[in-house]
């Protein structure tokens, strides 16, 4: 009898910002999927204002936040186009890791959670630590770290 092991493609769920290091961890994520027939998720997890304002005001500093973070959004997709990724788009409100965790947990087809990370502290170091002990105690993906000072020459050897 011969037991068959179909190999799923690699689903990514990067997870996005405004920084450098997100567009780095982006590319190598699409440069993998493309190698090897897998899909792209992208999220930008917008947070919630720090302090209480008046309901208008509020709700208008989260829809001017929604608007950036979609534009963001369109413009990461358009890159992973170049690599012949038509990435999915996900934007959502709330804690960062919370957020990065409940994507994963919602869709089973997630493989690989991928973050960029910067070389001097810049505050992601913190989620990274974060999501990396969550990750083990709650979930069964592997968090891929990618440092956000590679060349596209050294995240190709990387594929």
């Amino acid at each position: 009898m011969e037991l068959s092991n179909p190999i799923k493609a690699t689903k990514y769920l990067v997870c996005v910002d405004s920084r450098e290091e997100s567009r780095v961890a982006l590319r190598l994520a699409c440069m993998k999927a493309a190698a090897s027939g897998g899909s792209v998720d992208l999220l930008h997890v917008i947070t919630p204002a720090d302090f209480q304002t008046l309901g208008a005001i509020a709700d208008r500093m989260r829809e001017e936040r929604r608007g950036e973070g979609e534009q963001l959004l369109k413009n990461l997709s358009e890159e992973a186009n170049r690599y012949g990724i038509t990435p999915s788009l996900l934007l959502r409100e709330g804690a960062a890791g919370d957020e990065i965790l409940a994507a994963a947990f919602e869709d089973p087809n997630i493989n690989m959670i991928v973050i960029g990370i910067a070389q001097h502290g810049s505050g992601r170091g913190t989620l990274a630590a974060w999501l990396a002990g969550q990750l083990g105690s709650k979930l069964f993906v592997p968090l891929l770290m990618v440092p956000g000072n590679l060349t596209d020459q050294q995240l190709q050897a990387l594929v």
